[in-house]
C-alpha cells in the first residue's frame, strides 16, 4: 500500500540565539531567499517563516530572529517556551560568540524552552576560515555531548545553511515532537494508527487504575 502524501502544513517554531554580530540575520536572510550585504544587527526579536517539503511533509518553519546584546538577554527568554528548534550560532573568528553558546545560551534554553528541544550549531562565517580562531573539535565534542546538529555555515557563500535546516526539519520528524502531533496533520493511514496508539495507552492507563 502506497503512503498517503501530506498536505496540511506542520508550524516548528524555531529561535535562532548567539551573541550580536554572529551572523543569525544573514543566514535567515539567506534561507528565505532575502539576503542583502551590510544587514544591521538586530535590535528587536524579528519573525520570519519558510515552507519546505521534507519526507513528503509541508514543514513551516517559524523562525524568531532574537537579539544577541547582553542586555536583552533577559528578554530573549520569553521567546524560547514553545520552540521545538533551537538553532545557536557562533562566529568562527570570535572565540568568544562560541564560548557564550556554551557557557550561557544553552543553558539558557535548557532552563527556558520545551522538554526534548532539538538543537543546532551553526560554526557562521565559514569564509573567514583564514581567520578561525574557535578549535573545531571542541565545537565537534560539545555538539556531540548535546546530541546537536552541527554545520559550518556562510551566509555571504550560502553554504550548508539550506542543509542545516532540513537536517534539523529531517530531525524533527523523527523525534517525539512528531510523536504527539495532532492526528489532523498526519495523513490517513498514520492518523489510524496514531488513533491506536492513544487507545493502547488509554487502555493500559485504565489498567493501572482499577
Amino acid at each position: 500500500m502506497s503512503k498517503e502524501k501530506n498536505t496540511k502544513t506542520i508550524p516548528i517554531k524555531v529561535i535562532l540565539v548567539g551573541d550580536s554580530g554572529v551572523g543569525k540575520t544573514s543566514m535567515i536572510s539567506r534561507y528565505i531567499d532575502q539576503y542583502k550585504d551590510n544587514i544591521d544587527s538586530t535590535i528587536t526579536t524579528a519573525y520570519y517563516t519558510k515552507i519546505e517539503n521534507i519526507k513528503d511533509y509541508n514543514i513551516n518553519f517559524q523562525i524568531w530572529d532574537t537579539v544577541g546584546q547582553e542586555q536583552y538577554r533577559s528578554l530573549n527568554s520569553l521567546f524560547f517556551k514553545d520552540a521545538q528548534i533551537c538553532l545557536m550560532v557562533y562566529d568562527i573568528t570570535k572565540e568568544e560568540s562560541f564560548s557564550s553558546i556554551k557557557d550561557y545560551w544553552y543553558g539558557a534554553i535548557l532552563e527556558n524552552g520545551t522538554e526534548g528541544v532539538i538543537f543546532g550549531v551553526a560554526g557562521n562565517k565559514n569564509d573567514l576560515y583564514i581567520n578561525e580562531k574557535v578549535d573545531r573539535q571542541e565545537v565537534r565534542d560539545f555538539c556531540s555531548e548535546i546530541n546537536a546538529i552541527l554545520k559550518f555555515t556562510s551566509a555571504v557563500q550560502n553554504a550548508c545553511i539550506a542543509e542545516l535546516f532540513r537536517e534539523l526539519g529531517e530531525k524533527f520528524l523523527d523525534s517525539d515532537f512528531m510523536k504527539n502531533l495532532d492526528p489532523e496533520y498526519l495523513g490517513q493511514n498514520e492518523r489510524r494508527n496514531s488513533f491506536q496508539l492513544n487507545k493502547n495507552i488509554k487502555n493500559k492507563n485504565k489498567k493501572k487504575c482499577c
